[in-house]
């Protein structure tokens, strides 16, 4: 019997997989999901974002940011199986710019505060499995990412300017540095734990918590007598 191939989706390695291991599973292994982290209306503050700068110069946007035109907004992308794993990545990416070498840049805008730590921390392997998608196509050509990088987007101001509520940031670039083989060993290690039983119910996770709640609540009540 050949074995089972997963589904991975980038966006989730930031979250639901560093949060709750027995959620993650249940949504790779079997479609049990939620509604996730964060409220539409991030995405759709996003999705103007991206509207907004298609087709300009990153570094016209931030000087720390290289110098390339915006040429792809929100594309998909599907990976090969990683070898040595039984998984492939699939989603999508926020904008691909390419360079002024003709290789590309993959940047994703974030609202988030501009800690460098947590940045890094959480999006490192979110943006290694774009390179790592777009590298390593399963079907189309692949093309060179020579820049990873995050934006944190944070509010700091906001105005009601001629009967509409203007609100002002400084966006700050956290590059991202290349570490193929660390994103492996990450890759290896999810595979490894899908490849296992069912990990226990999060004791800190809401959904989990919820979850356990109405289960004891089952297991108290027993059988109804008639």
């Amino acid at each position: 019997m050949s074995q089972q191939i997963y589904k991975l989706s980038p966006a989730d390695f930031a979250y639901l997989w560093e949060e709750c291991k027995f959620c993650y599973y249940q949504k790779v292994k079997f479609g049990t999901s939620h509604s996730g982290t964060f409220p539409s209306m991030f995405g759709r503050i996003n999705k103007l974002l991206q509207n907004s700068i298609m087709g300009m110069n990153l570094r016209d946007i931030l000087p720390d940011l290289p110098s390339g035109i915006i040429t792809i907004q929100e594309g998909y992308m599907k990976s090969v199986v990683i070898p040595g794993t039984n998984v492939f990545l699939s989603g999508r990416f926020d904008i691909l710019t390419k360079l002024d070498d003709g290789t590309f840049a993959i940047i994703d805008f974030k609202i988030t505060s501009p800690d460098e730590e947590k940045v890094l921390k959480k999006y490192t392997s979110q943006l290694h499995a774009y390179k790592y998608a777009l590298e390593n196509p399963v079907e189309g050509e692949s093309i060179k990412i020579s820049k990873m990088g995050a934006v944190s987007i944070n509010p700091e101001d906001m105005k009601l300017v001629n009967g509409k509520i203007v609100f002002t940031t400084t966006p700050t670039f956290h590059r991202i540095e290349e570490n193929i083989e660390s994103f492996q060993d990450l890759m290896k290690e999810i595979s490894d734990f899908l490849n296992g039983d069912l990990p226990p119910a999060s004791e800190t996770c809401k959904l989990c918590i919820y979850r356990g709640h109405f289960e004891n609540k089952k297991e108290e009540s027993g059988d109804i007598p008639f």
